[in-house]
């Protein structure tokens, strides 16, 4: 790494062309610089620092080279370099110790700020690239909150990386498409897999949820330990919608599964777990919900089990086909092998 401590132009000319400005005044400069750390090309390296470091802790030359593996010409020549960019002298050099002028005790509070940083730096740059920082931000539905999906695969990340931040937004399929592809989420837990036509994402089996019928307390068909379609056929139902369109979650699936589960009326409809839940809480209908949404314990409602094994619902783990940031690749990753 090459560290240059440029003036900014007027104040190079005025200083490094006249031979009356003082030492002092060139060093004042000279840190302001390198609080700000630039790096603009050839000139003041980090090595330069570490040299001018050691040799102030050391109190001599000679300690100094040894302790930098370094010939005592060498580190010699690198501080006369220093001091010839200053215009003055950082080390006052005695017979038995080498001391810090009053410029170079200035210099050496700089010099080990600087040093300090460019090594927070460096490790800064090797977490990141090997995925222990950064951010992962995730769309998620609240099935897969309530089933256990999205929780066990994050406790495993977050076990294995805690210093990754990790942001969850709920959103529907569609949304989260649109969503990871400009950027604005990095992974989507959905009902949906990447469409075909759709190169720039793909998709992989997560889990795959069986479901449950969710009534209001008290309800007639509260008192069956086991419901099937039939039963529920003919009863008033919040639709589950999995996005913004038109669609019903259960009633798309009833279809592929070839069960006759239809509805008395279509008057109730929510997007969301809760929203489908806050309905059946309130007594308007009943509500076929992924397996594990009882965790919710929402008051008012019970729940029993749909015995369609043929009804499930396959959750994917939705992504950009090509992932640049070490982190999220790690968190597609973890549970793998």
């Amino acid at each position: 790494m090459t560290i240059r401590i440029a003036l900014p132009a007027r104040q190079r000319s005025s200083v490094g062309t006249s031979t009356m400005a003082p030492a002092a005044d060139k060093l004042k400069h000279l840190l302001l610089m390198l609080r700000s750390v630039q790096l603009i090309g050839a000139g003041m390296e980090l090595r330069h620092l570490r040299y001018f470091v050691a040799v102030a802790e050391e109190g001599g030359f000679s300690r100094a080279a040894r302790r930098l593996h370094v010939v005592q010409p060498t580190l010699s020549m690198q501080i006369a370099d220093l001091e010839n960019e200053f215009g003055g002298r950082l080390f006052d050099r005695g017979s038995r110790r080498t001391r810090l002028t009053p410029a170079g005790q200035a210099f050496l509070i700089e010099a080990r700020r600087v040093l300090a940083q460019a090594e927070r730096a460096q490790v800064a740059a090797r977490l990141a690239l090997r995925g222990e920082t950064g951010a992962v931000r995730i769309g998620v539905a609240g099935a897969v909150v309530f089933g256990g999906i999205l929780t066990a695969r994050i406790r495993a990340f977050h076990e294995a990386r805690p210093l990754v931040r990790i942001e969850l937004r709920e959103a529907g399929p569609e949304t989260q498409r649109a969503a990871i592809l400009a950027g604005e989420l990095d992974v989507g837990f959905s009902a949906l897999p990447a469409p075909l036509s759709e190169p720039r994402l793909t998709s992989a089996p997560a889990s795959s949820v069986s479901f449950l019928v969710a009534l209001p307390a008290g309800h007639v068909l509260a008192g069956h330990e086991t419901l099937t379609a039939e039963h529920i056929s003919g009863v008033d139902m919040v639709e589950y919608t999995i996005d913004d369109g038109p669609g019903d979650l259960v009633s798309d699936l009833s279809r592929l599964a070839r069960l006759k589960l239809w509805p008395a009326s279509s008057r109730f409809r929510a997007d969301s777990t809760l929203g489908v839940l806050a309905l059946v809480a309130a007594g308007v209908g009943v509500a076929v919900v992924p397996a594990g949404v009882h965790r919710a314990a929402v008051p008012n409602v019970v729940y029993r089990p749909l015995a369609e094994p043929g009804l499930t619902i396959d959750f994917h783990l939705l992504h950009r086909t090509t992932e640049a940031a070490p982190a999220v690749a790690a968190f597609l990753n973890t549970g793998e092998g």
